[in-house]
């Protein structure tokens, strides 16, 4: 279907992900990172999953997920859940939750004890 769809060349591939680095824990608008890019929204989206082998969603919520390990690995073990959602960009403890989950396997919350 797309195989006619050729990968977002290398480097707007770096600006974006460069830009997802530096704004993962905010609103990373879709808009945004195709205006990056230098194409269309929905070029930029089947580009970005030829290059990534994921979409950009996928790619900024593995992100959070990774900073949120991080945050529960390496900081003081008292942080609240929710102010690590808020520190990673979820819009919810319930959303890093659910998110969490299907990424890692487990919730944070049961991460955490098993550190």
């Amino acid at each position: 279907m797309d195989s006619h769809i050729s990968a977002l060349p290398l480097p707007a591939l770096r600006r974006v992900l460069n830009r997802i680095e530096q704004s993962f824990r905010s609103d990373l608008s879709l808009t945004s990172l195709a205006a990056e890019s230098g194409y269309s929204r929905g070029h930029f989206v089947k580009m970005f999953r030829k290059a990534t082998g994921v979409t950009p969603h996928h790619y900024v919520l593995r992100r959070r997920v990774e900073h949120a390990r991080f945050l529960l690995k390496e900081k003081e073990p008292g942080v609240r859940l929710i102010d690590v959602a808020a520190l990673c960009g979820f819009s919810s403890q319930a959303h890093m939750t659910q998110v969490f989950r299907q990424f890692v396997g487990v919730t944070p919350g049961d991460y955490r004890r098993q550190q």
